[in-house]
């Protein structure tokens, strides 16, 4: 009887560790990829490292565009997930709840502009200018019901400097 619980337990933890092995690198926003009503866009390490090969420099804006990808050189993954649909914003708004629980996020600010909102939030690590994630939703508000009719979902990972997102913000915000 004894041997009988040893190989219960043995199969169950090797059972967990193929459960857990497989679900890692998964997200909660993985399935938003194949919904209908859904735009997506996926860039993984491999593109980031491929771009930043390029030499911008002496093409028009050239410049700026080194320092942007220069600054995107240590992500490991950018998604983001959008949609006109009023059933799919409110998933995606629980997706990012549960997700933000899930991971134990940091809200880093909410910003409230007319009849849209955007919460950002971040996964802290050990130096105070580098995260290993940001997580951002934004809502907009149709004037007419006061409900969600669209939302969009950005997700990054990998070694993010904060002080290079704010500049790389300042960089791709200053001619609009």
């Amino acid at each position: 009887m004894n041997k009988l619980n040893t190989m219960k337990k043995t199969i169950l933890l090797i059972a967990f560790a193929i459960t857990s092995t497989l679900s890692y690198g998964q997200s909660i926003f993985d399935k938003l990829e194949d919904m209908d009503g859904v735009m997506s866009v996926v860039i993984n390490k491999d593109a980031f490292e491929i771009i930043s090969k390029f030499n911008f420099d002496n093409d028009k804006g050239g410049n700026e565009m080194t320092k942007v990808f220069k600054m995107i050189n240590d992500l490991n993954e950018f998604k983001t997930f959008s949609t006109d649909e009023t059933k799919i914003a409110i998933e995606m708004e629980g997706m990012v709840k549960k997700e933000v629980d899930t991971k134990n996020l940091t809200e880093l600010m909410r910003l409230k502009e007319d009849k849209s909102k955007v919460w950002i939030y971040v996964k802290k690590t050990s130096s105070k200018d580098l995260v290993s994630e940001v997580l951002m939703l934004v809502k907009g508000i149709d004037k007419q019901t006061n409900g969600m009719s669209k939302a969009m979902i950005v997700s990054l990972s990998g070694s993010i400097n904060i002080n290079k997102m704010s500049t790389l913000v300042d960089t791709l915000t200053k001619n609009k």
